[in-house]
């Protein structure tokens, strides 16, 4: 039940902050943004992990897996994805990034030794075509001769980097530190990560002082940031990588839902069959036994 509650949670605060992130758009550059947004994060979690007295000798190779979980996880593919979303309508990157379900299977194949379960990745398949039929009225628009071949290119590239992240914190060495510790340190090095893109950009140093700006911040920064990626990394090590990807497939039903009630957006019978088959995947899911922790494949 801690599963469920925990990948039900994820699902719903993730798909709020592309609802969020609009409020960040307009006089901070997209890279500042992020800045503000992860080292706020970074901060704050130092903080309380120091108040509750929670720490960890990490050593060397701790920090490299914090390093590569914050680099890859929380820098590059935030990059990419915001660097896509110039190109693309919301509806394109949503079912790019749900491709992420299927790269954590193949991620976690190839670097975790985790075999291959059919049910997961049925579900997989399922739900990014049921993704694709709601957001079919866009994808039909989508035309080569723009620059939505390269909004795309961004946003698969920012999967496959997400992918890697997931492995990362996946591991048996990263899944032995303490979560909070390890999120924290893994958060303060996504920030001098960004720190130096926004840097490198070239972009002016601003801010918006007023409230939807900063509202928006707080919301992403201590909801869609700490909250949100300590209990997914808590559920990748309870149900295991792949299994939690599943998350990029049903979020973007809780952005949906905001647009319905916000913004008018309208289902068609394609969107319907979509979303039929997303629960069918979901469903794949929650009933598939949970063993435990998805164990590696014997070594060859």
């Amino acid at each position: 039940m801690g599963a469920f509650i925990a990948f039900i949670a994820c699902v719903l605060i993730w798909g709020s902050t592309w609802y969020g992130i609009e409020f960040q758009l307009g006089v901070v550059a997209k890279e500042w943004s992020v800045v503000y947004r992860f080292a706020l994060a970074a901060f704050l979690l130092q903080v309380w992990c120091k108040m509750r007295g929670l720490k960890a000798d990490f050593g060397k190779k701790g920090h490299i897996l914090a390093a590569g979980t914050g680099v890859f996880l929380f820098g590059l593919n935030y990059l990419l994805m915001y660097s896509g979303t110039e190109y693309l309508t919301s509806g394109l990157v949503a079912v790019a990034f749900s491709m992420l379900s299927l790269m954590n299977i193949i991620s976690a194949r190839i670097f975790l030794k985790i075999p291959v379960q059919l049910p997961i990745l049925g579900a997989a398949v399922l739900g990014i075509i049921g993704l694709t039929l709601v957001f079919s009225h866009e994808i039909a628009e989508f035309n080569f001769a723009d620059g939505t071949v390269v909004g795309l290119a961004f946003c698969i590239s920012g999967t496959v980097i997400a992918s890697f992240g997931n492995t990362i914190a996946a591991s048996e060495t990263a899944k032995a530190f303490p979560i909070l510790p390890f999120t924290a340190l893994g958060l303060s090095y996504s920030m001098l990560f960004n720190l130096a893109v926004a840097l490198a950009s070239g972009e002016p140093v601003a801010f918006d002082g007023r409230a939807p700006y900063v509202i928006s911040l707080l919301y992403l920064t201590v909801v869609g940031t700490i909250v949100a990626f300590t209990v997914y990394l808590w559920l990748i090590s309870q149900i295991g990588v792949a299994r939690a990807g599943y998350i990029s497939v049903v979020m973007p039903l809780v952005a949906l839902t905001i647009s319905t009630i916000f913004e008018g957006f309208e289902w068609s019978a394609a969107a319907l069959a979509g979303l039929s088959l997303i629960i069918v995947g979901n469903a794949l899911m929650v009933r598939l036994k949970d063993k435990g922790k998805m164990q590696p494949a014997p070594a060859e």
